[in-house]
């Protein structure tokens, strides 16, 4: 029995999901307003700043130490079901030399490989279970820093006028930056911010 297949969960889907947030409002931001002499204001002067999705995700604290936690779980979980596994095919071998020693009547031999067969169908729904759970609190666990990231978004935003907030990095269609118009850190210093100093 193979036990060295490990678990697969996409923690750091979240750099998709940075992008997938940058374009906040832009359609309303960026619709064509009147000024007092009647005259439709310059698209040219929209604001757009960007930050580096990948710097987001390398230093946001609390992702880095929950990722972490879900890691080691997940390493834990491995070595759990890898040592289940071990168990179950010491047992076999054992039947198999009962069998080659003529020690075990057909019924017997019938009766334990039922009861292999079960412990292995066991093995495989406690990992196919252990799978889930995992997947659901990485799923978890990128909801939350979305919903942060969003909140703190939206208040630059609405803080400083920005029509855009694009994500730079590998995989993104943004070209080319002007590192003046960065406010990564201006980000991370309010998702590293202490619950306790929010507002």
């Amino acid at each position: 029995m193979n036990q060295s297949n490990r678990f697969r969960f996409p923690i750091l889907g979240f750099a998709a999901l940075i992008a997938g947030l940058l374009f906040l409002n832009a359609c309303q931001q960026n619709a064509p307003q009147e000024s007092a002499a009647g005259e439709s204001m310059d698209k040219s002067a929209s604001s757009v700043v960007f930050i580096y999705a990948d710097t987001i995700l390398a230093k946001y604290d609390v992702f880095q130490e929950k990722g972490a936690e879900l890691a080691q779980r997940e390493q834990a979980e491995t070595a759990k079901l890898q040592e289940k596994g071990r168990a179950i095919e010491q047992e076999v071998r054992a039947i198999q030399n009962k069998v080659q020693q003529g020690l075990l009547a057909p019924n017997q031999i019938a009766r334990e490989e039922q009861r292999i067969g079960q412990k292995q169908q066991e093995l495989m729904m406690e990992r196919e279970k252990i799978t889930q759970e995992l997947m659901l609190e990485s799923q978890k666990l990128n909801q939350e820093l979305q919903e942060k990231l969003t909140k703190i978004l939206e208040d630059l935003q609405a803080e400083r006028g920005y029509d855009f907030i694009l994500s730079y990095g590998p995989g993104t269609a943004v070209l080319m930056v002007n590192d003046e118009l960065d406010i990564t850190d201006d980000v991370l210093a309010r998702l590293n911010k202490p619950k306790a100093e929010v507002n």
